[in-house]
């Protein structure tokens, strides 16, 4: 037996603080008695405690504090409980305890908080997507590609940066026909908000650099000339987090290009010019390293 019942009464289990109705002082003195048996505790420091928490209840003895769910409210079951986890509490085994005793009804399951989840402050991550982008009223039809994503932050700020490719496409300025291909950069400064566990939206405004090769195709000699669209970006971006890592994203971006270039073909002169709108989508899948 523990040194700390060294000084027992037979019989007499030691006093309980009960809180709320169930289970009731009486029941939980009375189950306590018999788990007792003939050891029974004198000079405790503090007296041990029952509290009724609705469809739970804690027990409190000796230092040691356990809740259990019981949501049938089963008050005489739940005496029975308390009494053997005080009883284990005042007088402890010498051998080396076991695995910790189940409730004597399986619906008495121990509460324990979930822990919260690895939090960090930094963050990036990698992004592979598809790119399609058009400009209202513009001569030339629109372009599909792909591109790829770095973004990196501190909390909820960041700055990102893409690089993509779109495939050729063709348009008719004043019956000749111009070969047009873009190759988009960008880098911006970024906002994120988490809306739920999985879903978030980000914001992003920055420079827009493009390159672009432009060449007649239906002249002899196909001139061609190379420019570099520089402009402003707008995206607007929602992410789903699929797994701790993975996550899909549709992007949806706006560029504006203050500045068009005038194309130029020799005999016919000036035959029209670049557009300064250009409107897009990116879908695909991020990878978050930190």
């Amino acid at each position: 037996m523990s040194p700390l019942l060294l000084g027992l009464l037979a019989a007499a289990a030691p006093p309980v603080a009960v809180t709320g109705d169930c289970p009731g002082a009486e029941a939980v003195t009375a189950a306590l008695r018999s788990a007792l048996g003939s050891d029974a505790a004198v000079g405790v420091s503090e007296s041990p405690r029952v509290s009724d928490l609705g469809d739970r209840f804690s027990v409190a003895a000796a230092g040691q504090v356990q809740q259990y769910a019981d949501p049938a409210r089963d008050c005489d079951e739940r005496a029975r409980a308390a009494a053997v986890f005080i009883a284990l509490a005042l007088n402890p085994p010498l051998a080396p305890p076991g695995p910790a005793p189940a409730p004597p009804d399986a619906t008495l399951r121990a509460v324990a908080p979930p822990p919260p989840p690895p939090v960090s402050a930094r963050w990036l991550d990698l992004a592979v997507a598809a790119r399609a982008d058009g400009g209202p009223g513009q001569a030339v039809g629109p372009a599909i590609g792909a591109e790829i994503h770095a973004a990196a932050g501190w909390r909820w700020f960041g700055v990102a940066a893409t690089a993509g490719v779109l495939a050729p496409s063709d348009g008719t300025y004043a019956s000749v026909t111009v070969h047009q291909q873009r190759f988009p950069l960008s880098l911006a400064l970024t906002a994120r908000r988490n809306l739920s566990e999985r879903l978030a939206l980000a914001g992003a405004v920055g420079a827009a650099l493009v390159p672009l090769t432009l060449r007649a195709t239906a002249l002899e000699g196909g001139p061609s000339q190379t420019r570099l669209d520089a402009g402003i970006r707008f995206a607007v971006e929602l992410r789903f987090r699929a797994t701790q890592r993975l996550v899909p994203f549709v992007d949806l971006h706006a560029e504006l290009f203050p500045r068009a270039y005038e194309l130029q073909v020799d005999p016919l002169g000036i035959i029209g010019s670049t557009g300064r709108f250009w409107i897009g989508v990116s879908a695909g899948v991020a990878f978050e390293a930190l």
